[in-house]
């Protein structure tokens, strides 16, 4: 009876307990981890699609999204129908560098406007800072957009707050991406009504977080200015109406006027008081008489 030794768990097994290889770095075609060892890390890891896909880039094997999605219909064992169907004549000699591209939230990304993902590419960095590491910038993109829609619609008035309006939408965007795969979101979804009690948002709950529509307009001004202050307008269109001018010449001109004061307003006062200011006709003379 032929055995291998499993690098995983050094223990040495009947070669049937290992997965078959194509790849020219295993010469004995077998994959040098044993398939209980890969099930394991497979389980240990939450049992998804991104834990697939790592187990996939340590084998150098590819992954194909009509084989996952064929495999999660195997609600017995997604993993090893996977590995059995990756076998197939048409995958078997595919590598990592094979592995279908266009497979992270393609039903998300529809939703973006080129708007969107060039303001997302430019605030890379702080995006990263906020959400972390390990997401595409269309995660980037869906997560900003989602959280922004929160604090359009909600007082965010503290810490506390901000981390569950982040947790909210890092867990919805885990269900997006799971109901995507037809995976189960029974966890997720708990997890989600839960952080929704914490903070207070959910539909029967009066108290907590008010709805910016129930705010005073006093609030909303203090919330825009601390959040987003309104910018400088363009110079063209700061003062169409020209009211600026108007209460510089009607009033702080006039006013300096009245008190015999030398300054711009005055200057500016008299410029726009000639304009007005009708002469005594004179008469012109008529064979040198007037």
């Amino acid at each position: 009876m032929s055995t291998k030794q499993c690098l995983k768990c050094l223990r040495d097994k009947h070669e049937a307990n290992f997965y078959k290889s194509y790849s020219k770095w295993h010469t004995d075609e077998k994959m040098p981890w044993c398939k209980d060892c890969l099930k394991q890390e497979f389980d240990n890891a939450h049992g998804d699609k991104e834990s697939m896909k790592e187990i996939l880039r340590v084998c150098d094997r590819p992954f194909k999204r009509e084989l996952w999605e064929a495999s999660v219909a195997d609600e017995k064992d997604t993993f090893g129908m996977y590995f059995k169907n990756i076998s197939l004549k048409k995958f078997r000699l595919e590598t990592w560098a094979d592995s279908d591209t266009a497979t992270t939230n393609t039903g998300l990304a529809a939703d973006f406007s080129d708007e969107d993902k060039k303001i997302a590419q430019e605030n890379a960095g702080l995006l990263v800072k906020f959400w972390g590491r390990g997401f595409s910038m269309d995660d980037y993109t869906w997560l900003q957009n989602e959280y922004e829609d929160f604090t359009s619609r909600y007082q965010i008035d503290s810490k506390g707050m901000e981390l569950v309006i982040k947790q909210i939408c890092l867990t919805q965007l885990d269900i997006e991406k799971r109901r995507e795969n037809k995976e189960k979101v029974d966890q997720q979804l708990k997890t989600l009504q839960d952080l929704l009690g914490s903070g207070n948002l959910k539909p029967v709950q009066e108290t907590g977080a008010n709805a910016a529509e129930q705010e005073s307009f006093g609030t909303l001004l203090k919330k825009w200015e601390n959040d987003k202050p309104v910018p400088l307008p363009d110079p063209k269109w700061a003062d169409v109406d020209n009211i600026g001018r108007y209460i510089r010449v009607f009033f702080l001109g006039h006013l300096s006027r009245m008190l015999n004061l030398k300054n711009k307003y005055a200057d500016e006062y008299w410029e726009e008081i000639k304009k007005h200011t009708v002469e005594d006709p004179v008469a012109e003379e008529i064979d040198g008489k007037s």
